[in-house]
């Protein structure tokens, strides 16, 4: 399940399963894009950090 949280400052998390960040070779701080598709968003990682 992916999970949406905002902060207090409005900033807003995304938070993924553990499995599948380990899976796509995902760490802290890494950046990702989101790409809009017709049926809904496209998630672009990119491979270095932020």
């Amino acid at each position: 399940m992916v999970k949406i949280q905002q902060l207090p400052s409005g900033q807003l998390i995304l938070t993924i399963p553990k499995i599948l960040a380990e899976y796509e070779g995902l760490e802290k701080g890494m950046e990702v894009e989101f790409k809009k598709h017709k049926d809904g968003l496209l998630l672009d990682i990119t491979k270095g950090e932020g």
